[in-house]
């Protein structure tokens, strides 16, 4: 009963539908028939009007034969006679076309008839006069007088004038004709009209009763399912915002891993110096990169205030030594200078974000590169003393000599996915969105960022943020080389690495590449699950996002069978969400995100399979007992070259300064002149010495770098019993 209502409007609205629908239907039908009658009626008013034009023309050339005609005779020039001629044979052409427009009229083609037979005497009488003014202009006796009777007998005028009265004739039927036809047009028109205005407002009164019927019932549904559409849709938009993260952080990190991983296996295939300094640059703009990526992916928090700030002891030099070294190469490509200058207490630990650092000064740099054509880049890095106790105010300005900004741009550039006019008229790449991002970013960390700019001069970005902590830590901002592992200390393993990039598998093969260990691939699931049945491997290297199937599906039908249950899988994911790792690592035996190194995949497996002791474990890493062990006869240089003793000397005067920053490449740079003046020396202590802070420096072990740093040879140095 309750329904009733709704079911009889419901019944209502479709029959005022179905009442509209043949009402519209009737009317095109109709409008349809009326279009093609008036069209009909178009054509016959314009066959008519054609036929006008015809008899008119006919007139008209009858009047110029008769007025050459009259020449020739009075005259007797032969050119008189030709225009003559002309005429006629256009007149004989005019009639033929007017015959075929009106052979649909009875009355016109009795008309035409007469006319066609006055035409033909009237060119007889006309032939007959020119010839006797032809034989009177050869001077035959009589000629002349008889074309002058026969002109003054005034047959030749009556004949026009018949034939004037017959076109008039003519004229008068189809001009009676043409009037009714545009009546009857008019009438079609007028009724098509009406037609259509009538079927018009009866479908648009049966649309609206329906329209009201519908927005009723609308209404009412609407009002209650508002609320859960409301919460459907907002739910839906934060799992959507998250699988759309989660893509991203998959698609960029895939390649990232291939990136990361063949550079450090480059690196370990490669002794010129020059070549080194090029993959340790790839390996330190990858890390930036990278972090750039991380960054990109959370803007949304940021977006939605939820973003946060993760301050920790900085070396604010460093970061901007690797802000140039990315872009280095594009400014020596564009003949630019590219320079840092330090001020202050520049040289101290920060407590800042260095990930958000980075992102302002890498978005400021590249603007400042990509519109210098001429002159250089200047990174200005400076902390000066603040009011309040152990802070001090950071300041960092990026300036350039190039296009400059023109004034009304200045507030416009810092919008998202504005970007600035380019003075000289050349097109750079770009989403204008750093700038915003910069910002943004400026602000969460409590900062400004301003510019200035001149057009033609260059521009000055200042990145302010005050009173910031200094950190009294050694820290470093340094990419961490990867460790050098040995994969023959884990027991021989069948290695299955389920992955659908192919350069993902190669990279694994390749780091176990010359160990004892054998590789096996799978392109998805579907392929792993087939060869752990086939083959049983001791482990499984399983990627989660694939075709066909999935890792994690390919885990639940690997369990799924006993014989092969304890097998361990371990995920290798390019996730960078928190709660994605927390939901792998309970479900697979171990966890490894893209970019990986040889060092994160040995753990994983480690933690599987007991690794064996490293027998070349270097001297000076934290477990050994002694930073370096030595025979008793090798305390002094073999060769004690003067000049190489200064320069030793002069070495350790720098390394109390190396130890309290503690920065990778200046102790790398410690450790290589370490190596080079115990050859100088031809001293194994110092060489050994050496190569064991290069291998902590390269393993990042700070305890046995600070450890070696103290305890560097010298060569006179007291002897303890």
């Amino acid at each position: 009963m309750p329904n009733r209502p709704a079911t009889f409007r419901y019944r209502v609205f479709n029959g005022l539908l179905l009442a509209s629908v043949l009402v519209l239907a009737g009317t095109s039908y109709l409008s349809l028939r009326a279009t093609d009658a008036m069209q009909a009626s178009v054509e016959a008013a314009s066959h008519s009007q054609q036929v006008m034009n015809d008899i008119g023309r006919v007139w008209g050339l009858l009047g110029d034969s008769e007025s050459h005609h009259l020449r020739y005779v009075l005259t007797g020039k032969p050119d008189f006679q030709l225009e003559y001629r002309l005429v006629l044979q256009s007149l004989n052409e005019s009639f033929a076309g007017l015959s075929g427009h009106v052979s649909d009229n009875p009355r016109q083609v009795e008309l035409l008839t007469r006319l066609q037979a006055m035409h033909l005497a009237r060119s007889e009488y006309s032939a007959t006069t020119q010839q006797l003014r032809s034989d009177a202009n050869r001077g035959m006796t009589g000629a002349l007088a008889a074309m002058e009777e026969r002109v003054r007998s005034g047959q030749g005028a009556r004949l026009l004038a018949e034939m004037r009265q017959v076109i008039v004739e003519m004229n008068a039927e189809e001009a009676t004709l043409l009037a009714a036809r545009n009546q009857q047009r008019n009438q079609m028109l007028q009724q098509n009209w009406a037609t259509v205005v009538t079927a018009s407002l009866l479908a648009l009164f049966a649309g609206l009763v329906g329209y009201a019927a519908t927005r009723r019932m609308q209404r009412k549904a609407a009002e209650a399912f508002r609320a859960e559409m409301q919460a459907e849709q907002a739910r839906r938009s934060s799992q959507d915002k998250s699988i759309f993260l989660a893509s991203m952080s998959h698609e960029i990190r895939t390649p990232m891993n291939a990136i990361f991983g063949f550079t450090n296996l480059l690196a370990e295939d490669i002794s010129d110096p020059k070549q080194v300094a090029w993959v340790d640059s790839i390996r330190k703009s990858g890390q930036a990169l990278l972090s750039l990526i991380n960054d990109v992916l959370d803007l949304s928090k940021m977006e939605a205030g939820k973003m946060d700030l993760r301050d920790e002891p900085t070396d604010l030099r460093e970061i901007v030594d690797q802000t140039l070294t990315m872009f280095r190469q594009a400014a020596a490509d564009k003949g630019i200078r590219l320079t840092a200058e330090y001020d202050g207490q520049a040289d101290l630990p920060l407590v800042v974000d260095p990930v958000r650092v980075r992102q302002v000064l890498i978005n400021l740099v590249s603007n400042a590169v990509k519109y210098t054509e001429h002159g250089g880049v200047i990174v200005r890095l400076a902390c000066h003393p603040c009011p309040k106790d152990g802070h001090c105010d950071l300041r960092i300005e990026v300036a350039d000599t190039g296009t400059g900004i023109p004034a009304h741009q200045l507030g416009q550039i810092f919008e998202p996915f504005e970007q600035g006019d380019s003075v000289d008229g050349r097109s750079r790449e770009g989403t204008g969105l750093g700038l915003s991002i910069a910002r943004r970013l400026v602000d969460l960390m409590g900062g400004t960022l301003r510019v200035d700019s001149t057009v033609g001069e260059g521009s000055l970005f200042v990145f302010e943020i005050p009173e910031r902590a200094i950190s009294h830590e050694s820290v470093s901002q340094q990419p961490v080389a990867g460790l050098r592992v040995d994969f023959d200390r884990l027991p021989p393993l069948e290695v299955l690495v389920v992955d659908d990039v192919a350069w993902n598998r190669e990279l694994v093969a390749a780091y176990l590449g010359g160990s004892h260990h054998r590789v096996r691939q799978a392109v998805d699931g579907l392929a792993a699950v087939e060869q752990v049945r086939t083959a049983a491997p001791d482990v499984v290297l399983m990627d989660l996002r694939m075709p066909r199937l999935s890792g994690d599906q390919a885990l639940q039908r690997i369990r799924a069978s006993q014989q092969h249950d304890d097998i361990p899988v371990i995920a290798v994911t390019a996730s960078s969400m928190n709660e994605d790792e927390e939901w792998v690592r309970a479900r697979f035996d171990g966890y490894v995100r893209k970019p990986y190194t040889k060092a994160e995949l040995f753990e994983a497996l480690a933690r599987h399979f007991p690794a064996a002791p490293d027998p070349d474990a270097p001297a000076g890493v934290a477990s050994a007992p002694e930073a370096v062990v030595e025979p008793a006869d090798d305390s002094t240089p073999r060769a004690p070259d003067a000049a190489a003793l200064q320069a030793l000397e002069a070495l350790h005067a720098d390394l109390p300064q190396v130890r309290r920053h503690l920065r990778m490449r200046e102790v790398e740079a410690a450790a290589a002149r370490m190596s080079e003046l115990a050859t100088t020396l031809d001293w194994p202590r110092l060489a050994r010495h050496g190569a064991a802070l290069t291998e902590a420096a390269a393993t990042f072990d700070l305890p046995a770098v600070k450890r070696l740093l103290e305890t560097c040879p010298r060569a006179a140095e007291p002897r303890h019993d």
